[in-house]
């Protein structure tokens, strides 16, 4: 369990470092294609498809980290109000549904970069193509519903000890 914990503590964390990245990207995108316009009325073309991407992709690699963190939303103060088993019987339904839910999220997201990458599509402008963004945004899925299994595992744990 201990390793289980580390491991997706390492992998949330490198998916936020490349999160972190993209912001960076994406500011930077932004602010080069200002100068490129004003300067030399040229902007970058594609803009909004790179401006696109990288924020689908900061999106869904800082999921796993900001769910480490407990940066999402929980409703706690009705729970803490209740027995301590009957929260946590309540705590191990939501998170089993949390997990259900991102696990067949990415595996949806992995299928459909598939056939992404089947039909060959791309982004209109940049055509760039969609299966690679698709994939990286379902490892960012995979990653959180990593994390919710080892918060619905550690629930399990509680209520059993």
């Amino acid at each position: 369990m201990v390793r289980f914990k580390r491991g997706v503590e390492i992998l949330s964390r490198f998916l936020d470092i490349l999160a972190a990245i993209s912001v960076v990207l994406t500011m930077s995108v932004v602010v080069l294609n200002i100068i490129l316009r004003s300067v030399f009325k040229q902007p970058i073309t594609g803009i909004m498809d790179y401006v696109m991407i990288l924020t689908a992709l900061t999106i869904a690699l800082a999921l796993a980290n900001c769910a480490i963190r407990n940066g999402h939303i929980a409703v706690d103060y009705f729970v803490e109000k209740l027995p301590v088993k009957v929260g946590g019987l309540l705590d191990m339904i939501t998170n089993f549904a949390s997990f259900a839910f991102w696990a067949i999220a990415a595996v949806f997201m992995f299928e459909y970069a598939q056939t992404m990458y089947a039909t060959g599509t791309v982004f209109p402008t940049t055509q760039i193509p969609l299966a690679p963004v698709l994939a990286i945004i379902g490892t960012g899925l995979l990653a959180l519903a990593a994390v919710v299994l080892y918060r619905l595992l550690n629930t399990v744990r509680k209520l059993v000890v």
